[in-house]
């Protein structure tokens, strides 16, 4: 059993660079996912703002047209006060004339309010343009970068890989079943060492009589808190 605690302890380093290999090769794809939900955050601020401005300017239309019409009607009572007969007559036109003026004093202002915030919804969409501009050239470049990067990592895992699969033919085929399980179902990490009787995969003490047959190394032994496969490592082994 020593040998395929031997032949263990090389499989479990070599799935350990593999698991780093795959940790470097996530953290440079996420760096890019990471910027494209920035892109397309920017993108989605300025269709919003985009769309409130295309409302606004609707609304101003709507406004202009109707002071248009406001002050149509005041010259048209004030053409017709001209004319009138009576003081009913006259008094009902002018009501009308007031009434048009107010009208059209309102829409001046509902108009200059409008202007300020057409002003200010074109600004954030330029600047979210420019934001999103600005991070589309830069996850271009990062992309060049990470492309390269992707591709070395890639060929050092394909290499890893291909040693892992020659050392796996050293191990019998229950051990390495019972390995593969365990590292499946131990995030990676299914042999560990134990240290003063100490196993370092939960850190709690192993059974005297189960570190002294341990020690032998007849058998394959598990750790009875965590399940891992254990074996004997002194205080100064990595």
């Amino acid at each position: 059993m020593k040998e395929e605690i031997a032949q263990l302890k090389i499989l479990q380093t070599i799935d350990l660079e593999i698991n780093e290999m795959d940790s470097r090769l996530a953290a440079v794809t996420s760096g890019l996912d990471q910027r494209r939900a920035v892109i397309a955050q920017r993108q989605a601020e300025a269709e919003q703002l985009r769309e409130r401005l295309a409302a606004l300017e609707q609304r101003q239309r709507e406004m202009e047209t109707g002071l248009e019409e406001d002050l149509a009607r005041i010259r048209d009572r004030q053409a017709k006060m001209m004319n009138i007969q009576t003081n009913r007559e006259y008094q009902s036109l002018l009501k009308e004339s007031e009434d048009a003026k107010k009208s059209s004093k309102e829409r001046e202002e509902e108009l200059l309010r409008l202007t300020g915030e057409i002003e200010e919804v074109s600004q954030k969409i330029e600047e979210c343009d420019n934001l999103r501009a600005g991070e589309e050239k830069l996850l271009a470049d990062d992309s060049k970068e990470a492309d390269s990067k992707l591709a070395e990592l890639s060929g050092a895992k394909e290499k890893i890989l291909k040693k892992r699969a020659t050392k796996s033919k050293n191990i019998p085929a229950s051990i390495l079943k019972k390995y593969e399980m365990l590292r499946e179902r131990r995030k990676g990490l299914a042999l560990v060492g134990v240290v003063d009787g100490v196993c370092r995969g939960c850190f709690m003490n192993i059974p005297p009589q189960l570190f002294n047959d341990l020690l032998k190394e007849e058998k394959l032994l598990i750790c009875p808190t965590c399940n891992r496969i254990m074996h004997h490592q002194t205080a100064d082994e990595n």
